[in-house]
């Protein structure tokens, strides 16, 4: 169990590195665009391209997020029950979780099918939306594994915590 721990603990690691690599290009392409305005020219297709990288980089990024514990976690209940129920409502609130992640994985999937049926593009660089649904029909689904995770965590390995931050990606 810890090996697929790990496993997934590298995955999502990965996906956040891209995920600022696609931030980094994003950032990069919006200032370019805003020198060549200035100048009197621009890049076609700026606000596309941008959307699209907004888009990955957040599903990117998000399964390794919940890792780093980065999320919004609110703790009011939590911290007046004892700690079965402690562990009780941690696997509950993850594994509820992750089911919405797998319905917005099935979602996201539909949503690429539909838009490669159609062959719908953007507007002016006439890319494709399908990859990008694709794509976040993944990372949907890693994050549905990083809280099935994190839930059998916090159920069933006393003093190891809900968090799989703690199994180190880099062994």
């Amino acid at each position: 169990m810890e090996g697929f721990f790990r496993f997934v603990s590298r995955l999502s690691r990965f996906l956040f590195w891209v995920a600022g690599a696609i931030l980094f290009v994003m950032m990069m392409l919006t200032v370019v665009d805003v020198i060549l305005r200035y100048l009197g020219k621009s890049i076609a297709g700026t606000y596309e391209l941008v959307s699209f990288a907004g888009a990955l980089t957040v599903g990117f990024a998000i399964a390794q997020t919940s890792l780093d514990g980065g999320h919004v976690y609110v703790d009011i209940l939590t911290d007046h029950v004892g700690p079965i129920s402690k562990k009780v409502l941690i696997f509950c609130t993850k594994t509820a979780g992750a089911m919405i992640f797998l319905l917005l994985a099935w979602s996201f999937m539909f949503k690429g099918i539909e838009l490669y049926g159609s062959q719908e593009v953007s507007m002016t660089l006439h890319l494709p939306f399908y990859p990008v649904a694709y794509g976040l029909c993944a990372c949907s689904v890693i994050e549905a594994f990083v809280l099935f995770l994190e839930a059998i965590r916090a159920a069933f390995f006393s003093g190891n915590g809900a968090n799989l931050a703690e199994v180190k990606s880099d062994e």
